[in-house]
């Protein structure tokens, strides 16, 4: 069965009229929310190999295949890590972290602001490091 990317399956169901007619054709590829499956999605998506989303994260192989089997459950660091290795916006990262059971990126707390300017902006995971350390922040280790 081949996997169809989420936007494609989105934009199916916005053009549906009726929800038994679109969960029948394509309810195969409908899950419920887990951390493990939305990572899996949002890798799938970016079009990248699992291990380079691994090493551009600052994670192992081997935590990397546990987070996508569901057998590990990350903190909400290496979520934000997740994020930045893909590239994600601010609310895929937010979905991210509330699927992971984390809180979601807080505007009022200068360390997520950060990190929200640095998802918003694109960096990458050294230089949103950089910046948070010139803040005095945590790092994402």
């Amino acid at each position: 069965m081949a996997e169809l990317k989420t936007e494609i399956l989105n934009e199916k169901l916005m053009k549906s009229e009726n929800f038994d007619a679109f969960f029948e054709t394509h309810g195969k590829h409908i899950r419920l929310d887990s951390f493990h499956n939305c990572l899996y999605d949002m890798i799938s998506d970016s079009g990248l190999k699992n291990s380079d989303i691994f090493l551009a994260a600052d994670l192992s192989e081997s935590y990397g295949y546990q987070l996508l089997s569901g057998k590990r459950q990350p903190s909400r660091d290496k979520i934000l890590k997740l994020a930045f290795a893909l590239k994600l916006t601010l609310e895929k990262t937010n979905l991210l972290l509330k699927l992971g059971q984390k809180n979601s990126l807080y505007v009022k707390n200068k360390r997520d602001a950060i990190l929200m300017f640095a998802l918003n902006t694109k960096k990458s995971l050294i230089d949103t490091n950089a910046l948070l350390e010139s803040e005095n922040c945590d790092l994402l280790l």
